[in-house]
């Protein structure tokens, strides 16, 4: 099949998160199994960019804003809209990993047009904002296009929930995340690091980060608090934090590209995600692939999940538990293997790459099918 990915910015330092790791790792998988894939998106470029990566193809467009107070949500792409007006009918499915943006509602709105079946992927990010622009857009597009879809890919029922209740007419399936599953990594030379790998947006509580730091850094002299993401509205305030704590300790980096972020996951003691209503973070899949001690909060959509397998330590998000955690695994060997294993036994069991694109195929088929 020729299958495309469309996702709303891919840039060099992460800066649009999750749903990239997520496509990008869909995309791989699916031509893996043979098919000719290509994955869409906006982009940090001046002019088109085309390249091969893992099998597919990946193809970029110059992003303009028409609003720098939208985020995301106020970036475009006339040339990539230019080239779905010309290129849609030409795949046999298409997989639309769908914000409230006008990359990825006009691109699905194309297939649509075109009569190209298409998947709605939200990662959460469609949910019941408070923003007086979203029942307009939704009105407009998202529910005419969350109705179109063949499926829409919830992650839990909490997403299910607020799916529902913009569009209950929609087709939901349910669908995980997943990530590369290899041996477990080695740990006992790992740094002297505790991370924090992630957006800087006050949705991942990089300050709740910072104050934890400030609590475990008297009594482990040798370690280093690192934050390290793009700034996503929190950049300073983190650092007027850091700054005012004053503990050379505690540091804050900009963001890395994804391959560099992998590798510091492998290289870090533990990894800290303190963020709170986010469905399937993808860093803590990584993290749990990297074999990294990981510790989260229980608002996160798979924290009841991590909890049941010993795959995280899930805390209340406030930095005296977070630090007590951290304590944990830092003093405790054992601690730190059970994590380890649990997470690795949490990928085994529901997180392999490969059954979600033998899932997403199975789909994919039976809408080419029907489609005629």
């Amino acid at each position: 099949m020729k299958i495309a990915h469309v996702v709303t910015y891919i840039s060099s330092d992460g800066a649009f998160g999750g749903p990239v790791t997520v496509a990008r790792a869909h995309c791989a998988a699916l031509a893996e199994l043979g098919h000719e894939v290509s994955l869409l998106a906006a982009s940090d470029i001046d002019r088109p960019k085309r390249l091969v990566v893992d099998g597919y193809e990946e193809v970029l467009f110059p992003a303009r804003r028409f609003s720098s107070k939208l985020g995301f949500a106020g970036m475009h792409s006339p040339e990539l809209r230019s080239h779905l007006k010309d290129r849609a009918r030409h795949f046999d499915v298409a997989h639309i990993h769908l914000a409230r943006d006008m990359v990825t509602l006009p691109a699905a709105h194309q297939f649509q047009r075109d009569r190209v079946p298409y998947f709605a992927q939200p990662h959460g990010m469609i949910d019941g904002s408070k923003h007086p622009l979203a029942p307009i857009v939704d009105s407009l597009m998202t529910k005419r296009l969350l109705e179109g879809a063949q499926n829409v890919f919830c992650l839990t029922r909490n997403e299910e929930a607020e799916i529902r209740a913009l569009c209950e007419s929609a087709s939901i399936a349910r669908i995980a995340n997943g990530v590369q599953i290899a041996p477990l990594p080695s740990y006992g030379d790992r740094e002297q690091e505790v991370l924090f790998l992630a957006r800087l947006h006050p949705r991942k509580r990089a300050q709740a980060f910072v104050h934890m730091a400030e609590l475990l850094a008297p009594d482990y002299p040798s370690l280093q608090f690192s934050v390290v993401g793009p700034d996503e509205g929190d950049g300073s305030a983190v650092r007027m934090l850091i700054d005012r704590i004053g503990s050379p300790a505690i540091q804050i980096e900009d963001g890395l590209r994804p391959e560099d972020a992998r590798s510091r996951l492998h290289a870090a003691r533990v990894y800290v995600l303190p963020s709170v209503g986010e469905i399937f973070p993808m860093t803590m899949l990584e993290a749990f692939a990297a074999g990294t001690p990981t510790v989260c909060t229980d608002s996160l959509g798979i924290a009841e999940a991590a909890r049941n397998y010993g795959a995280a330590l899930v805390t209340d998000g406030s930095p005296e538990q977070l630090a007590e955690a951290v304590r944990s695994v830092l003093d405790s060997d054992q601690v730190a293997e059970q994590l380890r294993q649990g997470a690795h036994d949490y990928l085994l069991s529901e997180l392999d790459i490969k059954d979600v694109a033998l899932g997403l195929e199975r789909l994919y088929q039976d809408a080419r099918q029907s489609n005629g």
